[in-house]
């Protein structure tokens, strides 16, 4: 069976994690932060760092990284805002599992070709 999320690759003291979201993981952030609120805020350009720095702290965790919300919080304050950003999308990415296009049915497939041609 094929993993349902999608790994994401992030940076923390000079050294590199790969994180593959699961179940459990998502539960336990879910447990303080709603990720589809987290998104729709991000979404919208208001981004609740605290939240945000909580999310990756749990991932990075999850890894094997020593580090706290409040390291994570730092970094995302005083940091590259365009690594910031990336690091956000990443995240996100990961937690929302996109559809196959083998596995959708065909009235999802025509779906996001009409959303393609109103957009342009």
């Amino acid at each position: 069976m094929a993993a349902v999320f999608q790994e994401v690759t992030l940076g923390w003291g000079g050294e590199e994690y790969s994180i593959t979201p699961t179940m459990r993981l998502l539960n336990k952030i879910e447990q303080d932060i709603s990720l589809s609120q987290l998104a729709h805020r991000m979404y919208q350009g208001d981004v609740p760092m605290s939240h945000l720095a909580s999310v990756i702290a749990i991932f990075l965790q999850s890894a094997g990284a020593k580090a706290t919300d409040e390291e994570v919080y730092q970094e995302l304050m005083t940091g590259d805002p365009e690594a910031v950003q990336e690091m956000a999308g990443a995240i996100m990415m990961a937690v929302f599992p996109q559809p196959k296009k083998s596995a959708a049915p065909s009235t999802a497939k025509a779906a996001p070709a009409k959303r393609s041609k109103a957009k342009s």
